[in-house]
């Protein structure tokens, strides 16, 4: 099969250091130019799932292709013998800093919250601990006097968001004191929620976002190596070193701005409010920076609010492989769940799926009544009636089938002989071609070494494996023993699945989940054949409103997995 290999620098690219922002890209099938487009006005490009190449432009597809069927994509008119595939540069990411702002105690024996919570603030990622806000003028001259009251964590008027006050004219600031590094791919990802002035819409006051190699700076958006700005109504501005960039879209007033910013060093790419904004940037930026806050006023008694802040680098230069997410039982036993998650999954169990499902290729369908009807490990002797009323509706609703899922826990939940765990999957695949099929094994299949041969043997039929064992942040160790065992009793699995809970089974509490769930993903980054983060127990074993924080870090991990 072939494998799309192209370099990317968000929009701008450069190959063997020639700048190619006015270019096309070409996409060569059976011989000849399947499809041509500018690189200026492609908002990204990138390996879906389903091992096709797409490209989008203002969010939405406009072009795929199978890898399979593509003979190269060059960003130079294809010559007869061109068959080199340059590689996507999609990746995989690191975060580097989150900040809900939620539930601060705001006082001034508090320093007025500002590094109040932090660890809940943060969801609980072990991995920033270490970072703290500090105050700035955010004024262009230095020296400017800082007034601690004047930005706060959870002001009463404004709950679980970060303000920002001044008198008529003035600047006021902050600096995340961690310096980040943009890793090998030289580039930020950041997303916030803003509202530049909350009792308007018409001014230019507005808040910025910056980053500088130096944590000297005063944090005014002019004197940063990167600075950007967005007003009150809706009005943008890029600086590099007190320099403006010509900044090409237009966003349209509104209440608030939901604000997305790919930075990296050809280019400014930025979604506000749906809106696609761009610009060059063509001074250096910087490889570690920290990263600034600030706002100006007017005139006075004036607010600027920020929330949800997250900053993500690339974890490494190479080819994104966490490529699904999602929950179990999100359709039928536990109630319907698709609205609740929609926006940040792509990998979602289903006991059933018929008409009323989501017209989405996101449900991973189980199967394992149609052929296993109890527990003792026999086939049900109609399982092929069954299977083929089954195949049936799945055929019917094949765009909606992102998986299937073959059973749980084989050969713990049920002594099923592996010959005919082996048939039923080849029998799956025949009449369902291209679709995965996915099984979890119990913990206890793992470590038991009786079923060393039943793990080796499952055939190739089997695109991917997982194993579900559920313990405290204390124990995570036993996660990544379990993992490197399944490793070893199937080398060549190139897809593996980790399933961690949204519930308390081996964690305490919401804080122990969420921080276990950031273990999991950390594992996931490290470990190159995991494409799958499953995760159990909500609505199962925990409703929503039982892990908040949980659900927070898991929709910012979903969300770079599946959207990023």
């Amino acid at each position: 099969m072939n494998r799309l290999n192209l370099t990317i620098c968000t929009l701008t690219f450069t190959i063997v250091g020639s700048l190619f922002s006015q270019q096309s890209i070409y996409v060569r099938k059976a011989g000849k130019v399947d499809y041509q487009s500018n690189i200026s006005s492609i908002d990204s490009m990138k390996i879906s799932a389903s091992n096709s190449f797409e490209i989008y432009k203002y969010g939405s597809v406009v072009y795929q292709t199978a890898i399979a069927n593509a003979d190269s994509v060059t960003f130079l008119p294809p010559t007869a013998n061109d068959s080199c595939l340059n590689r996507l540069n999609t990746c995989d990411w690191n975060f580097q800093y989150i900040d809900s702002f939620d539930g601060a105690t705001c006082n001034s024996t508090t320093d007025y919250g500002l590094n109040n919570s932090l660890r809940a603030r943060q969801t609980y990622n072990p991995d920033l601990t270490s970072a703290l806000w500090v105050r700035k003028s955010g004024f262009w001259s230095t020296g400017a006097e800082i007034v601690p009251a004047q930005v706060q964590v959870n002001r009463s008027i404004y709950p679980n968001m970060i303000t920002f006050t001044s008198n008529a004219g003035k600047t006021s600031g902050l600096m995340l004191n961690k310096l980040i590094d943009a890793g090998a791919l030289a580039r930020y990802r950041v997303s916030f929620t803003t509202n530049p002035l909350t009792l308007e819409q018409a001014s230019s006051d507005w808040v910025s976002f910056m980053l500088d190699a130096s944590n000297t700076k005063d944090g005014y958006v002019s004197d940063v190596q990167f600075g950007f700005l967005i007003g009150s109504d809706g009005s943008v501005q890029v600086f590099q070193n007190g320099r403006a960039k010509t900044v090409i879209g237009t966003v349209p007033a509104a209440s608030s701005y939901s604000v997305t910013l790919d930075i990296n060093a050809c280019s400014l790419i930025g979604i506000v409010n749906g809106t696609r904004i761009s610009a060059i940037l063509d001074e250096e930026v910087p490889q570690n920076a920290y990263a600034y806050l600030g706002s100006l006023f007017n005139s006075s008694s004036k607010y600027s609010t920020i929330d949800d802040l997250v900053i993500a680098t690339p974890y490494s230069n190479a080819l994104k492989h966490i490529i699904n997410y999602g929950y179990y039982w999100v359709d039928r036993a536990y109630g319907t769940h698709f609205n609740e998650i929609s926006d940040y999954t792509n990998f979602n169990f289903v006991e059933y799926i018929d008409a009323s499902t989501p017209n989405t290729k996101t449900n991973v369908v189980q199967v394992r009544w149609q052929f296993w009807n109890d527990a003792s490990g026999k086939l049900r002797p109609d399982w092929e009636i069954q299977w083929t009323l089954l195949l049936a509706t799945l055929r019917q609703n094949i765009n909606k089938v992102k998986a299937i899922y073959v059973f749980d826990e084989p050969f713990w939940a049920a002594p099923i002989p592996v010959a005919d765990f082996n048939m039923v999957m080849n029998r799956i695949k025949a009449d369902l071609p291209g679709i995965p099929l996915v099984t979890a094994l119990a913990y206890v299949t793992v470590d038991d070494q009786s079923h060393t041969t039943n793990i080796a043997q499952l055939n190739s039929s089997l695109d991917l494996i997982g194993a579900d064992k559920y313990v405290s942040v204390a124990n995570f160790m036993q996660i990544k023993t379990m993992y490197n065992t399944l490793v070893s009793k199937r080398p060549t699995s190139e897809n593996l699945m980790l399933i961690p809970q949204t519930c308390f089974l081996g964690t305490s509490n919401d804080a122990e989940t969420a921080e276990i769930n950031w273990l999991f993903y950390k594992l996931a980054l490290q470990s190159a054949n995991v494409s799958t983060i499953f995760n159990f127990g909500l609505w199962s074993h925990a409703q929503p409103s039982a892990v908040p924080i949980t659900l927070k870090a898991q929709k910012i991990i979903g969300k770079a997995i599946t959207a990023y």
